[in-house]
């Protein structure tokens, strides 16, 4: 079996911040630096609660318990004193009403019985038992659809009126005969307040509503309405809270011009371009309380720098790959502009136990020259040319030894980075390096250049957890080799697609597919780092990493010159925070420039834990190779954050 590998990730220390208490938070069930709770007041008066439903209908039960602050506070310290309990029992009346109404029920009735008394009767002065019986009784009356509706004042039809995801009030429901919830009614006022503005109209306010109910045929009819105002245009952009940052560049990066009109979807794409600058801890834009008589809208944005510096370290340990250590250190805010410049280290495979066949020391473990190396240091200037690009200036060593190949890259790259929207982005870059080699194909020393580029598609809609969407990324790197003269390029397509079969996302259908290629060059002149490896946890599982390429006549497995992969999972969540995922697995790479379906193509599956945290999912995958050769291991077993795809 794949030996385990153990990691102890460390915790960015931010250098200038005071220290604070530690906060709970449970882990595995597990509450971890959890003071004592409270204790209750000698006057508090505890209690114990039912909640009964008419119909016996056990969705609105759960609906009235969640609405009931009795019942959600039951297992806490209770209230502090008799007239405390009343008042909180009385208060759900208002709270158990609003929950009918947002289900549609307008004719229900309530009683709240304290000790077998209506709670309304009870004086404050009175003593109760310890605990006091309370008992909730609802009967919902009959469900309500909407009858005759009225909307005043609606803006005139707009291109994002097409959008699906543009809420309108025939997309949230208000229509006749759908069920009058009383949230449907008040979420279509503010669609209609968010139409007008965002044709430009940012005081745009709703007018007095006249809900009527008809108990006699169950309807609830609506008249709602909105005022527009007038329409607006952008006017002076002041910054407020900078300490280190220049504020005329904050004002810049908003990207909002005094004089082009008021649209909120270009400063909620502000505020993203704000976060995006990893200097602010908070950031907000606020609108000015009037429109001026110019017809110009002043804005404020209010900011919060996070300290000059972060740094931080790792460690890491295997029983196959040995122990390592990683650290880095950068400053967030170099020139008053949120440039970052940061520099990285991090030493593995000390003490390996893997055999470096092809390394420069000749594959002993305690030797230095045997060890995985990194060290760099990167500058990023954001707003280079607009808000949402960035220049990236690198300069990196790094030894890298695996079993197939060991690898000393001294590389130099500067490149720009753009977000063309919220899905979109882009990179590309100019990149030189040298490359000392040593392989199955013998050793090598290379001088590379290349323009590396890359474009992404993510229309998922989580980042960590992908329930729907898909994703598409697209690398392509033009390059010359000048030892042996060679041009050429290596490309590779990523794609991946999730599909849920339910709204709430616990059962989802994930699916992984990649093809890469490499021409214009042989495989023993190039750059081992750009030849194509398959196998492990983000590949093919159930295999060793990076195990899966061709075979030369001695039986020595090096990189290829094409790969195809692809992975399918079904991801069931059985609770909140555990769920299990059944996976198959599928690829290899091929000695010649595209991929040779016709070679044996290597398969693995299994089956796989995951328990679900704030962070994302710890991810535990034990696979079986289904196309075993010689030696190779019956499981592997893999461990890591986030999903695997």
């Amino acid at each position: 079996m794949k030996s385990l590998a153990l990691s102890v990730a460390g915790t960015a220390l931010l250098a200038g911040v005071a220290p604070q208490p530690a906060a709970a938070f449970k882990l595995f069930g597990y509450t971890f630096f959890e003071g004592d709770k409270k204790p209750a007041s000698p006057d508090a008066q505890p209690y114990k609660i039912d909640i009964n439903v008419a119909d016996g209908n056990s969705g609105l039960k759960d609906v009235i318990q969640n609405a009931s602050l009795l019942y959600s506070g039951k297992d806490d310290t209770p209230p502090p004193s008799t007239p405390a309990f009343l008042s909180r029992a009385r208060a759900e009346y208002e709270r158990i009403l609003a929950a009918l109404y947002a289900g549609g029920r307008y004719g229900g009735t309530i009683s709240i019985l304290v000790n077998g008394q209506p709670v309304e009767q009870i004086r404050n002065d009175v003593t109760l038992p310890h605990p006091v019986p309370v008992v909730i009784n609802v009967d919902p009356g009959p469900l309500f659809t909407f009858g005759a509706i009225v909307m005043k004042g609606r803006a005139p039809p707009s291109p994002a009126d097409d959008n699906p995801k543009t809420r309108t009030p025939e997309n949230l429901g208000l229509i006749a005969g759908r069920p009058a919830n009383s949230e449907v009614v008040l979420q279509s006022e503010q669609a209609l307040v968010d139409a007008w503005r965002r044709l430009g109209y940012p005081k745009a306010r709703a007018l007095p509503r006249a809900i009527v109910a008809d108990h006699v045929n169950h309807r609830l009819n609506v008249t709602i309405g909105v005022d527009p105002g007038r329409p607006a245009r952008y006017g002076a952009v002041a910054v407020t809270g900078t300490r280190d940052m220049n504020p005329d560049f904050v004002a810049r990066q908003t990207g909002l011009v005094p004089g082009e009109p008021y649209d909120p979807a270009e400063i909620e794409l502000a505020k993203r371009r704000l976060q995006h600058l990893q200097v602010f801890s908070s950031t907000s834009i606020v609108e000015g309380d009037a429109i001026a008589p110019d017809g110009t809208l002043p804005m404020t944005v209010a900011v919060a720098e996070s300290p000059l510096h972060v740094f931080g370290a790792g460690a890491s340990y295997s029983t196959t790959d040995g122990a390592g250590v990683n650290g880095y250190w950068e400053h967030r805010n170099l020139f008053g502009e949120a440039e970052r410049l940061r520099f990285d280290a991090a030493v593995s495979g000390v003490g390996s136990s893997n055999s470096r066949n092809f390394a420069y020391s000749g594959g002993n473990s305690s030797d230095p020259r045997d060890f995985t190396y990194l060290g760099g240091v990167t500058f990023v200037k954001p707003g280079i040319l607009d808000p949402f690009t960035d220049l990236t200036a690198q300069l990196l060593f790094k030894r890298e030894v695996y079993d197939p190949y060991a690898q000393n890259t001294f590389r130099a790259r500067v490149g720009l980075t753009h977000e063309f929207s919220q899905q979109l982005t882009g990179k590309i870059a100019v990149n030189g390096e040298y490359d000392e080699v040593a392989d199955g194909f013998g050793r090598r020393d290379l001088l590379f250049f290349s323009l590396p580029a890359e474009l992404a598609y993510d229309t998922t809609d989580d980042k960590l957890e992908p329930t729907q969407g898909y994703r598409i990324k697209g690398t392509f790197e033009p390059f010359y080799e000048a030892k042996f003269g060679n041009f050429g390029a290596v490309s590779r397509l990523d794609g991946s697609a999730y599909f849920s079969f339910d709204q709430a996302g616990r059962y989802v259908l994930a699916g992984r597919a990649a093809v890469g290629s490499l021409v214009g060059a042989p495989a023993d002149e190039m750059p081992a780092d750009r030849l194509f490896f398959a196998g492990g946890g983000g590949s093919v599982r159930g295999f060793d990493y990076r195990s899966l390429g061709p075979k030369l006549d001695n039986g020595v497995i090096v990189g290829g010159r094409s790969l195809v992969e692809g992975s399918l999972e079904m991801r069931v969540r059985v609770t909140d925070t555990i769920g299990v995922v059944p996976f198959v697995d599928a690829g290899s790479a091929f000695d010649s420039a595209y991929p040779n379906f016709s070679e044996n193509i290597k398969i693995g599956a299994g089956l796989g834990l995951r328990y679900y945290t704030g962070l994302g999912a710890i991810r535990v995958d034990i696979a079986r190779a289904l196309t075993r050769e010689r030696g190779q291991p019956p499981f592997a077993l893999y461990i890591g954050l986030g999903e695997s795809f």
